[in-house]
């Protein structure tokens, strides 16, 4: 199957603005990640509002120079209560602090901008809240292929991320492979269990959540997006993890993730935790992230 098919097969469908957006539940979530092959710098911003509740949450962790700051803090000022139209061809999400735009979103040359200026707290496992370390991004993500929906209102797309970075005033500028996902619907809780994977080398990528009903997700390999439809991660607590995945003509890809560092997040009372990983896989070396919520 040739690549125009495969992207047919998996549109960008966005979620059309109606009553759902007036749920008091009505979340809308936007993240921007990128990881270094060498694994030695990496970052994770998350944006999310509740526009009916006035309020929303920025995640932020980052890595560089041996240096972990990172921010957890659900209780954010909103710039605007209104509703993102994701429907348009650019669309912004803003809290307080943070800014995360699209461009040419349904399109091959999707392109995004972050500005995140905060302050965190050093170390892997925040506490929730904001700390007293000064950090910075400001990043440009260029796709390397179309938006795909991998669930009904939520997309994600892999490609490159020029990015300079500052703890403390120390910046670091670099490009890396990243990854551009956003959600959008009424949602009454975090997730049920999930084990999440995201992993990327050059013009290569895997992306797959596994859950208890199944996995979703996709492999983006030669230039062409592949589904995934099923998926085998080893449990939670190894430094060692092999992972497989299932696409959708049948082909099987297998690998082992090995944790480079541990980090992880507050979240409804709980904590997810979560790690960089380099993967050695039958497509190749890949690094990226592997989260998990609720492990048995």
């Amino acid at each position: 199957m040739n690549r125009r098919r495969l992207l047919a097969a998996l549109p960008f469908a966005p979620v059309p603005m109606n009553a759902l957006a007036l749920d008091e539940n009505y979340a809308e979530s936007v993240a921007m990640t990128a990881y270094a092959m060498n694994t030695q710098t990496s970052f994770d911003v998350r944006i999310a509002r509740f526009p009916s509740q006035n309020r929303g949450s920025l995640w932020v962790y980052v890595f560089a120079d041996r240096r972990h700051a990172s921010l957890a803090d659900d209780n954010v000022r909103l710039l605007d209560q209104q509703v993102v139209d994701v429907s348009q061809p650019d669309a912004r999400f803003s809290v307080e602090g943070a800014t995360l735009r699209g461009f040419e979103r349904d399109t091959e040359n999707m392109r995004g901008h972050l500005s995140v200026r905060a302050r965190a707290r050093g170390g892997p496992h925040p506490v929730p809240g904001r700390g007293g370390v000064p950090v910075s991004v400001r990043a440009d993500f260029t796709a390397s292929h179309a938006p795909v929906m991998v669930r009904p209102g939520r997309i994600e797309v892999m490609g490159s991320v020029a990015a300079s970075i500052s703890i403390d005033g120390n910046v670091r500028t670099l490009t890396m492979p990243g990854k551009w996902h956003e959600q959008t619907g009424v949602r009454l809780a975090f997730a049920p269990a999930f084990t999440y994977l995201f992993v990327q080398g050059p013009g290569r990528g895997i992306m797959t959540t596994r859950h208890a009903r199944g996995a979703w997700g996709y492999v983006f390999r030669n230039d062409s997006v592949v589904k995934v439809v099923a998926a085998e991660i080893d449990p939670y607590g190894s430094r060692e993890r092999i992972i497989e995945v299932v696409l959708e003509d049948g082909e099987r890809i297998r690998g082992t993730a090995r944790v480079v560092r541990e980090v992880s997040v507050p979240i409804e009372g709980q904590r997810r935790p979560g790690a960089t990983v380099r993967v050695e896989s039958d497509i190749g070396r890949m690094v990226g992230v592997l989260n998990d919520w609720q492990p048995e």
